[in-house]
């Protein structure tokens, strides 16, 4: 099963709220796992702590399906267990004691909206198609097409021999590459804008012309 990928700045709106519902997903599997009477002293379950125990097992499963690549099947799994905890906890409601009473209360609302929030997340996959694009690769790109040592010996003679030489190799490059004279031309006003008549030379005098 595949991990989801990469940084912060990759996640879409509905990528960070899933990959939030999978690392909330772990965090409480692991805490009921390694702590299950905390629960059962706080809802009113006690004598419930093997229960609290398999869904401690059930979370962290949900947690890993959330956060790989298709999310929106362990997202359902997701707001189905929440239904479950919801009638878990609401068998606190009955307990003598009114601080866990009033715990069972919150514990059934938060467990509804943890459901419904699922549910949407889950959706907002499906509209997607369920799995996450991948992530785009750039591990190829320098920014430099002819590679950093071409740029290098670019601006190298423009430093040894001066920017109407150096433009003029350019310009062979490009027409080399496939471009046009008009291209090279226009490539080359661009990356010089303060360039002038003396550095790219005078216009080619038509033939029969007389020169004095």
């Amino acid at each position: 099963m595949a991990w989801k990928y990469g940084s912060d700045s990759s996640l879409t709106g509905s990528d960070a709220l899933v990959r939030g519902i999978g690392l909330f997903a772990l965090g409480l599997g692991v805490a009921e796992m390694v702590s299950p009477g905390r629960f059962t002293k706080m809802f009113g379950l006690e004598g419930k702590e093997n229960l609290i125990r398999a869904y401690g097992v059930r979370e962290i499963g949900s947690a890993i399906g959330t956060l790989s690549i298709n999310p929106q099947p362990a997202l359902w799994a997701r707001a189905a267990g929440d239904m479950m905890d919801l009638v878990t906890v609401a068998l606190g409601t009955r307990s003598d004691n009114q601080e866990q009473k009033r715990n069972a209360w919150i514990g059934i609302g938060a467990a509804a909206g943890f459901a419904a929030l699922d549910a949407f997340a889950a959706t907002l996959m499906g509209k997607r198609g369920g799995e996450r694009p991948p992530p785009a690769d750039y591990s190829d790109r320098s920014g430099l097409p002819k590679g950093v040592e071409a740029s290098r010996g670019y601006y190298r003679q423009k430093r040894e021999k001066g920017p109407a030489v150096a433009t003029h190799d350019m310009r062979k490059d490009r027409m080399h590459s496939g471009g046009t004279q008009a291209d090279s031309d226009r490539s080359g006003r661009a990356g010089n804008p303060a360039q002038t008549e003396t550095d790219i030379g005078p216009p080619p005098i038509p033939a029969g012309t007389a020169v004095s």
